[in-house]
């Protein structure tokens, strides 16, 4: 078993450690006025200074700083520890986490453990389990915090509340965003900064809080905790969104695994950068669900939790995909969408796709594939020629989002093929 970095409690008998139950939801100042004024900014300013280029950064730094930082750096590495990497790669992930804007790393550790702890307990304050009505939890996830009467004693590990370069963080966190700020507006003036920073900041935060909302209210369950106050849930159609986050269900599962995404078709951006990296040597002893000790209180509720599935199907061609554009454009073959329905539901599927295109749920499908007669395309190829069949210039928007696309689909089968 790897240890993890913080404060852990999967162990803990119920009430061991403190009450998670009894306590006072409070207006949080600094936190509300923070996300107030990079809300405001980004709404106003982001509608004064629009401009392709400036949402284009937005797309981009946002993408860095929820892989990178948020998934990798802070929630499989700070906190739970799955893998090892050089102490410069720590600090970096770590840095780009805080860019998302939510807090500091040592008081992101703190919520984290403290939340898990208050889940696995047989019942805890409606705060920590997003347990109000939808507005209500906004509320209090953005503008308020919990103090319990009696809160249990969450402490940092030393190595980890010593840090200098993490204490600095700590205490500036909100200052750390000056330096991409001045960057950005070196390259691209206010738009940029509006864009690169305040929509950044706002569409981090409120992402954080929307997903902790649907992942233990709404979506599938492969596992179930016996015991616990709530359920972890699989948010599929979200999981490009959020880097693989959203599988929080197979989270609750398997606390530790640096994998997230653990059966066949469950998207997982964060695992497949973290197989690359390690491809590159920048990466070793990365936790699997299969490296952690057995949980009594881990019921399997299907046939896929009981051996879970981490092998990728072999990635589509450049040749195929193009043989199958033509052939949709020629409007002579039928024109089939199977696909497993853990990231998108069949009617996503349809809304996305034209007419012409049958879509097929099919439970235990590895990969979603599209065929048009014998040709078939798998991945986010698939779903591009899919949206082809809408016509002439969907083709064309298609036929240049190809390569991207392709690219993405080699890299993730060669790094899971070897995982």
């Amino acid at each position: 078993m790897h240890t993890p970095s913080g404060f852990r409690t999967i162990d803990a008998p119920p009430g061991a450690a403190g009450d998670v139950l009894h306590g006072t939801v409070k207006w949080a100042p600094v936190k509300s006025v923070w996300f107030v004024s990079m809300a405001s900014l980004a709404l106003v300013g982001g509608f004064l200074t629009f401009s392709w280029a400036a949402a284009g950064v937005f797309a981009a730094v946002t993408a860095l700083v929820l892989l990178c930082g948020h998934s990798l750096g802070s929630h499989r590495k700070l906190i739970h520890n799955s893998f090892d990497c050089p102490k410069w790669l720590e600090y970096l992930l770590v840095y780009l986490g805080v860019q998302v804007g939510l807090c500091g790393p040592l008081g992101l550790l703190r919520q984290h453990d403290l939340r898990d702890h208050a889940q696995r307990q047989r019942d805890c304050h409606p705060y920590l389990r997003h347990g109000r009505s939808f507005l209500g939890d906004g509320w209090w996830q953005l503008h308020c915090e919990l103090v319990l009467d009696a809160p249990p004693q969450i402490e940092v590990a030393p190595a980890l509340a010593d840090d200098r370069f993490y204490r600095l963080l700590e205490r500036t966190w909100m200052l750390q965003q000056v330096p991409p700020a001045a960057l950005l507006y070196l390259a691209g003036g206010w738009p940029f900064v509006i864009w690169g920073v305040c929509a950044r900041i706002t569409a981090g935060v409120t992402g954080h809080w929307l997903i902790g909302y649907f992942a233990h209210n709404h979506g599938g369950m492969h596992n179930t905790i016996v015991g616990a106050a709530v359920q972890g849930r699989n948010i599929g159609w979200t999981s490009l969104l959020t880097m693989g986050e959203s599988w929080h269900n197979n989270h609750h599962a398997y606390p530790a695994s640096a994998r997230l995404g653990l059966y066949p078709g469950e998207w997982d951006p964060g695992w497949w950068l973290l197989t690359l990296l390690r491809k590159l040597g920048l990466v070793s002893r990365i936790t699997l669900p299969a490296d952690l000790p057995p949980r009594p209180e881990r019921q399997a509720l299907d046939a896929a939790a009981r051996l879970p599935a981490m092998q990728a199907a072999p990635s589509s061609s450049w040749p195929a995909a193009l043989h199958a554009l033509r052939a949709i454009l020629a409007r002579r073959q039928a024109v089939t969408l199977r696909a497993p329905c853990v990231n998108l539901a069949p009617r996503r599927l349809a809304a996305l796709c034209g007419t012409g295109v049958t879509v097929q749920h099919v439970p235990g499908l590895g990969r979603l594939e599209l065929a048009v007669g014998e040709t078939v395309v798998r991945g986010m190829l698939g779903v591009l020629l899919g949206m082809a069949t809408r016509g002439r210039a969907a083709a064309l928007a298609a036929l240049a989002l190809m390569p991207l696309a392709l690219a993405v689909e080699t890299v993730r089968a060669r790094v899971e093929t070897t995982a």
